[in-house]
């Protein structure tokens, strides 16, 4: 027998032995996915136990290194582990735009104290996040954004809007792109990481017909952000931009091509849904009123 297949067995004998037959079942709708959060409410005992285990054996992030939260394994073991949950129909233990989008930008981009702050709290499910993108106005030019930071010194202070935020009225922090230049369009860009309990951080809800939405409208005000927490280099903020999108781009490759129910909704769940125009006709949106 292999190392891989040692590895199989033993992964196969412990998810029998520790997911939960309610964390087996079909998801029937977004709420039977486990968002994490200072605010979250867990569903039940079941999902509770079910991401506590799998947190514990560094299974939320099974790729990412030990000293981050992960399981430290290896492409060829995180593929196991996948087919084997996808055997039983497991679910996803924690659906999260930190494990999906900005983990990621954090491993290549981050500093060693924001990998070590940040990403054991994303892998517990402590903390979540929400993408600061898309703006009125800038249509598909995402490099045309006008949220500004200026530097004060001992902190940034940001002003400006965001629109298409997905669950911004849920999420604890946000990664927010921010123009920290105006002497380049696409060099004076930051790739800022805040509180959204910060004192002038506000969101309002963008109502679809369905009268459902996970979309809001950000708005920042006089928004005063730590000067450690800029990703990469002042001004390098679209080179993290981009490496999160192409990310983004395989996470969704990847759900268009799961073969498991359980598998393809959890990973729909946890793609970002934010969009640079309405992807929809005016006559099916109602955006909220003007802010005054």
């Amino acid at each position: 027998m292999t190392d891989i297949d040692t590895f199989r067995s033993e992964t196969r004998d412990w998810l029998e032995a520790n997911c939960p037959p309610e964390m087996r079942e079909p998801m029937r709708s977004e709420k039977d996915a486990c968002w994490g959060g200072r605010n979250w409410t867990f569903q039940s005992d079941a999902q509770r136990q079910w991401l506590e285990r799998m947190v514990e054996r560094g299974w939320t992030v099974p790729h990412w290194p030990k000293d981050y939260g992960g399981a430290g394994l290896s492409p060829a073991e995180a593929k196991v582990l996948k087919e084997e949950m996808a055997r039983i129909s497991a679910r996803q233990p924690l659906t999260s735009f930190g494990i999906s989008m900005l983990g990621p930008a954090l491993l290549k981009f981050g500093n060693e104290e924001q990998k070590r702050r940040f990403l054991p709290e994303i892998a517990r499910g402590e903390i979540r996040w929400c993408q600061g993108y898309s703006e009125p106005g800038a249509g598909s030019d995402l490099a045309g954004l006008q949220t500004k930071a200026e530097d004060k010194g001992d902190h940034w202070l940001v002003n400006g809007q965001k629109v298409w935020t997905s669950y911004a009225d849920q999420a604890d922090w946000i990664f927010c792109l921010v123009r920290t230049s105006s002497e380049s369009k696409h060099s004076g860009i930051s790739f800022l990481l805040f509180d959204m309990a910060s004192p002038g951080v506000s969101t309002k809800p963008i109502l679809l017909i369905s009268g459902n939405s996970p979309f809001c409208e950000t708005f920042f005000d006089d928004v005063e952000v730590p000067k450690d927490q800029v990703v990469g280099e002042v001004n390098r903020g679209w080179d993290v931009a981009k490496y999160l999108l192409g990310h983004e781009r395989e996470m969704i490759a990847g759900w268009a091509l799961a073969a498991d129910p359980a598998e393809r909704w959890a990973q729909r769940s946890s793609r970002t849904m934010h969009c640079f125009e309405p992807s929809l006709p005016p006559s099916t949106w109602t955006p909220s009123p003007s802010r005054r």
